[in-house]
């Protein structure tokens, strides 16, 4: 639906109100869903002048983890009507790459599979080239909510770091449930790719 360089109107409207439908159904507070309604406009007609690459994602609305707890949101992550769970201490996360502090959206998403089995500093660096951004763990999580990117490939957030830096937060699937988990920089993670997009707002 969303292969063509620039979307109809109807089509995006259907994918705003799907994302903020999947938040209301998994216990999103109303006060978040009406911060992400506030921009509704703004996002519409971003994307609609957008000359967004096939099979990139439009937008996703993102909850920054300035706003809910990691654990909280990786319990509104769903695989096989199994939730999320954590393995990190928020307090040991951090972003190396600048996102809002309120919830907001992200535009031109590359769900990782172009940086499939690739390291997060081998990735780091061909998404810099492309003037793309990593996506940070709360943007991660935010790709397996709204979409079944977990049915196909494990989500690197290379965008975040977790303790002295040397590690980054990994999304996988452990016995059928989604986990939030870390491997070392340098490392990859077998079917785990690196998503990225190109801008935030």
């Amino acid at each position: 639906m969303f292969g063509i360089e620039k979307r109809r109107r109807e089509d995006v409207i259907k994918l705003f109100d799907s994302q903020m439908e999947t938040l209301k159904s998994r216990g999103c507070p109303w006060i978040i869903l009406e911060a992400l309604q506030e921009k509704r406009d703004d996002v519409l007609s971003r994307v609609i002048e957008m000359r967004i690459p096939k099979g990139h994602i439009p937008f996703i609305a993102v909850i920054p983890l300035s706003v809910v707890y990691v654990e909280t949101l990786m319990k509104t992550v769903i695989y096989d009507h199994n939730k999320g769970h954590s393995l990190l201490i928020q307090s040991e996360l951090s972003n190396i790459v600048g996102v809002p502090s309120k919830p907001y959206f992200m535009f031109d998403v590359e769900n990782g599979k172009a940086m499939l089995n690739k390291s997060s500093e081998e990735a780091e660096k061909r998404i810099g080239k492309q003037r793309r951004s990593c996506l940070t763990v709360g943007e991660g999580i935010a790709l397996c909510i709204h979409t079944n990117v977990l049915y196909k490939h494990f989500v690197n957030c290379a965008g975040s770091r977790h303790k002295n830096g040397y590690y980054v937060p990994i999304v996988h699937l452990s016995n059928d449930k989604p986990m939030l988990n870390w491997i070392r920089v340098e490392s990859w993670y077998s079917n785990c790719g690196s998503p990225s997009c190109f801008c935030r707002a």
